[in-house]
């Protein structure tokens, strides 16, 4: 009897860890899918600039934010993203999307460098030389696809 027992329990936890692994390997693909999906759609946008404005929305029951970024450079092509995964909009020299989370100790950011150098990250700059390094996305975090249109 014992040993039945004994088989039983292996027998689970062999298959809780082949679940596990299964898992895990196909949120890898869906990861990777993801990666290839933006870097078709935005992978050498390159641009920095000052933030002009911005506007606190509520997401999950904490404050985030959108900016409205003036574009330091204007050869920047117009470009609109709205989707599940990516939500941005470039129109003559602004860039829309959301910030994240707002940090009540920083406030918003003064500026922001998005993949310059090909570096693949988001660098927002805030007061007193304070930087957010995050990896290049644009994800809404609640944005709605109206709010998109509201700096250009």
């Amino acid at each position: 009897m014992d040993n039945k027992r004994v088989f039983m329990v292996m027998g689970v936890v062999a298959l809780f860890l082949v679940s596990m692994i299964i898992s895990q390997y196909y949120n890898a693909l869906n990861k990777a899918e993801l990666v290839k999906k933006r870097k078709a759609e935005y992978g050498g946008l390159q641009f920095s600039g000052k933030v002009t404005g911005y506007k606190v929305y509520r997401y999950m029951n904490k404050n985030y934010y959108k900016i409205c970024v003036k574009l330091d450079s204007s050869g920047i092509k117009p470009l609109y993203i709205y989707d599940e995964d990516d939500a941005i909009t470039i129109k003559r020299g602004i860039a829309t999307f959301s910030a994240g989370f707002l940090n009540h100790t920083l406030g918003p950011a003064d500026s922001v460098a998005v993949n310059v150098g090909n570096s693949g990250k988001i660098i927002f700059h805030y007061a007193a030389n304070v930087l957010d390094e995050r990896t290049l996305g644009f994800d809404p975090m609640g944005l709605a696809e109206g709010d998109l249109r509201t700096c250009n």
